[in-house]
């Protein structure tokens, strides 16, 4: 059989053969020194006997010892170069890990790229199927927290004590520094305007009403929701999103594991137990920073502040910031929970759920809170 040996070096030869020219690689490429230009092997190909008649090209690659991205390198070139002439290249031999290297980076067949706006009707409906695919995937997610909750009561849910009680902690005694140094400033903060307001009428005594109606009602409930939608609900929103990137949520369901359960029953639980302590906790720091600014700028005693803090502020006004804080709480763990089981399978959506985990939350306490403002206010208490 004829044979055209390449004169630069013994990592390549061109052969005629009666299927076409072939361009058998050998020798180990790993090692060379010296390597075949691409140009030229095109050139030796094309001129060989049989290239042009035949039009088409073989590359042999059961002669190589190793399997080098060089090797890849090279038949690129030659099968992207062979190709603006028409010429067909097929392989025989080579390894797969070259195989696969140059089909990765082998362009797309060219498409057509024009793009047809479609009608805004169809716009329009699409939007709709989103946004009730996501009403009915949020309805379904309320329905298994009301039918997964008596489960955990009773101990039957697919759920670890041991994850239980870390999220107890996490959620709990590992928010109480920040909870404390917000809440206590913002009782103070609320202090220094009251006094400054009250003071000119001589009414500071009543800086006690405006503190702890204040920090009872509304600031207490929403300042440690804000902290806990930042610090728990982007935290619960990452690592389910990670879960989800690396089909972890996708073997438990495999296994007969509920990812409700499992999952997200233990986080919506520990929350909603978490955030009405919290907010007890909060409302006295607030109180707290309110009257020592009381002691500092209008000499109230704190047996007087006290005093008139019990008077004025009722038990209602506690319990509808307790409310509130469940209501929050749940509002976060559902929140984090759903965007984080939901998120695409990439390191950037992981990032997507933890921010919009946090806007939805403090948006969603934002509007209960001023449901709340209106139905209280409605029923006048």
């Amino acid at each position: 059989m004829p044979q055209t040996a390449s004169p630069t070096s013994n990592l390549y030869r061109i052969e005629a053969r009666p299927d076409g020219v072939a361009l058998v690689l050998a020798g180990d490429w790993g090692a060379a020194t010296h390597l075949p230009t691409t140009p030229r092997v095109v050139d030796e190909l094309l001129g060989a006997t049989g290239a042009d008649a035949s039009g088409q090209a073989v590359v042999d690659g059961r002669e190589l010892v190793s399997a080098h991205p060089r090797v890849a390198a090279l038949v690129y070139g030659v099968n992207q170069q062979l190709r603006k002439r028409d010429v067909a290249l097929r392989y025989e031999g080579l390894p797969e890990s070259v195989q696969a290297l140059v089909t990765l980076a082998r362009p797309a067949a060219a498409t057509d790229t024009t793009v047809r706006r479609a009608h805004w009707l169809t716009r329009l409906g699409e939007r709709g199927r989103m946004r009730l695919g996501s009403v009915s995937n949020t309805a379904e997610l309320i329905g298994n927290a009301f039918a997964a909750t008596p489960k955990l009561a009773v101990g039957r849910a697919q759920a670890r004590w041991v994850d239980f009680m870390a999220l107890i902690r996490e959620t709990g005694a590992s928010s109480l520094p920040v909870v404390t140094i917000v809440n206590l400033l913002i009782g103070a903060v609320l202090g220094f305007v009251g006094a400054v307001q009250l003071a000119t009428f001589g009414a500071g005594l009543y800086l006690a009403d405006l503190v702890g109606i204040a920090v009872a009602r509304e600031m207490a409930a929403i300042m440690t929701a804000f902290i806990m939608a930042g610090r728990i609900g982007a935290t619960f929103a990452a690592h389910l999103a990670t879960m989800e990137a690396n089909e972890e949520i996708d073997a438990l369901r495999m296994i007969g594991v509920s990812p409700f359960e499992f999952l997200v029953l233990p986080r919506l639980t520990a929350l909603t137990l978490m955030m009405p302590l919290l907010f007890l906790y909060a409302a006295a720091l607030g109180i707290g920073g309110g009257m020592i600014v009381a002691e500092l700028v209008l000499n109230t005693s704190p047996a007087s502040f006290l005093g008139r803090l019990q008077d004025a502020v009722a038990v209602r006004h506690f319990v509808i910031g307790f409310i509130k804080a469940v209501c929050f709480g749940v509002l976060i763990a559902l929140a984090s929970c759903y965007l984080g089981m939901r998120a695409g399978r990439n390191a950037a959506e992981v990032g997507r759920a933890a921010t919009r985990t946090v806007v939805v939350s403090i948006i969603g306490i934002i509007v209960i809170d001023a449901i709340f403002a209106l139905c209280t206010n409605a029923l006048g208490v």
